[in-house]
């Protein structure tokens, strides 16, 4: 009956054990398999994924491939580019073309583009910048309204006190 107990204990622990490494290495499973599938997608979709993670992530795929061109695109997409790391700096427009021609050669014929999904993830960026911890985590959504309802209060509170002089 001891020995049951003992070796079902055993078993769990083994378990347990396994389910660890398990998540370890399917974790850094995804940061090999940035450059090969396009995970920032649904990482930008999760609301506690790291933000730098994500950036990685982006880069990575977008590496060696040529990012979507917008209709009437301006120098606003250059300035994304280096955000994400994708442009070196004091790299000339002779160098980027270069590379971008490069890239084409080796990309796909019948390669997704995700237009949609770079314009998502622009917009992505430039709503969680303001809510990133040092460490790169978002403050919540649950967080992030009672900062907004926090600053209502004490613009109110100032309101009035301005009011009564």
């Amino acid at each position: 009956m001891i020995t049951k107990k003992i070796s079902t204990l055993l078993l769990l622990a083994l378990l347990f054990t396994g389910s660890a490494f398990a998540q370890s290495a399917a974790e850094s499973h995804h940061s090999k398999h940035y450059s090969k599938e396009p995970l920032w997608i649904r990482m930008m979709d999760d609301p506690q994924v790291n933000y730098h993670e994500t950036i990685k992530a982006f880069r990575l795929y977008w590496k060696e491939r040529v990012l979507p061109k917008e209709p009437f695109e301006t120098d606003e997409m250059e300035v994304f580019e280096r955000e994400v790391g994708l442009i070196k700096e004091g790299e000339s427009e002779k160098e980027k073309v270069r590379e971008e021609k490069q890239k084409l050669k080796k990309q796909k014929p019948n390669e997704i583009n995700y237009a949609a999904e770079v314009r998502a993830f622009k917009g992505w960026l430039q709503s969680v910048q303001p809510w990133l911890r040092e460490d790169g985590s978002i403050i919540s959504a649950e967080e992030q309204q009672a900062i907004i309802n926090k600053q209502h209060q004490d613009l109110k509170e100032l309101e009035k006190r301005d009011g009564k002089k």
